[in-house]
Formats: structure tokens, sequence, C-alpha cells
């Protein structure tokens, strides 16, 4: 064989390799394993989420706040990680109720989630009413083995007639 033959050779089957492998389907677990349940964990850390503002436990938010978050508000004020952070661990935040409901899940290639849903809050920042009814999105993503909080948008939803 020429050397010419072998490279193609070569070529050939390294391109048929990486083909077989970017098929591949996601990493499955070892036997006797259950596989990740993506419902559970991302519940857990909203839930864990939920109780970190109840209590004003502002270290919830370092450990779970990707490096590159960003948060808008519900007046459209685009917050960094470090604002967030800062807010959470202000005495002048407090909330008497954070409830959620309506949380629907979407995930994508196994490593980013992006939950929607509801949540009812009765609180206040400086003085400032953060009470009533939002829509919120927010996006997790999969950081080796750790999921981490990239991004959230809260919307308030506007009361509609008849109600208070």
């Amino acid at each position: 064989m020429s050397s010419k033959t072998v490279v193609l050779a070569v070529l050939f089957l390294a391109v048929v390799a990486y083909s077989q492998i970017s098929r591949r389907p996601a990493a499955t677990p070892a036997p006797g394993r259950p596989a990740e349940d993506l419902g559970t964990i991302i519940g857990k850390l909203e839930d864990q989420m939920r109780l970190a503002v109840l209590k004003g436990t502002s270290g919830w938010w370092v450990e779970n706040l990707d490096e590159g978050y960003s948060e808008t508000d519900s007046l459209g004020k685009v917050h960094t990680r470090d604002e967030v952070i800062a807010m959470q661990r202000s005495s002048d935040l407090v909330y008497d109720a954070w409830n959620l409901s309506d949380r629907t899940l979407h995930t994508y290639n196994g490593d980013t989630v992006i939950i929607i849903g509801k949540v009812n809050t009765e609180g206040t920042y400086k003085g400032q009413s953060l009470s009533g009814d939002f829509q919120f999105t927010r996006i997790w993503v999969k950081r080796g083995l750790e999921w981490k909080l990239a991004s959230s948008q809260l919307t308030r939803i506007a009361a509609t007639e008849g109600k208070p």
C-alpha cells in the first residue's frame, strides 16, 4: 500500500469513528444506577431556592448561580450575579411568602433546562412592595456534575377584572 492510501484509509476511519461518537445517545447510567431525573433534580433546586428566599439565606445564591448569571426583574431591570447576591445578603429584603406553582420543565441535550411557572410573593425591598403574582422563566445549565442557575426573568401578572 502506498503512503497516500494509508493516509486516506486512516482519515476515512477517523471520520467514521467521529460520526459514530457524535450520533451516540446521551450517556447511560452505570448498571444498577437509576437514570438522572431532571425534574426531581431541578425541582429540588427550585424548592431550595424558595426556602433560601424565605429564610434570607444568601449562601444558596453564591453556591447555585452560574458565574455569568443575569436576571431581569419585573420592572425590566437587568441584574448581574453580584448584584443579586448583594440583594439577597441585604437586610432590606424580606419575604413573608414565595409560593411556586404551574411549573413546566423543558430539557435540551440533557444539560440545559428551561423552567416556566408562576410565583406568588409577599415581601419588601427597601420599603418597596414585592408582593404579587408573577410569571417566571429560569434557565438551568449543567456545569460538570452540578446544575447552576444561568438566567431568570420575572413578569408581573396583571390583575384581571373583578379580582383585587
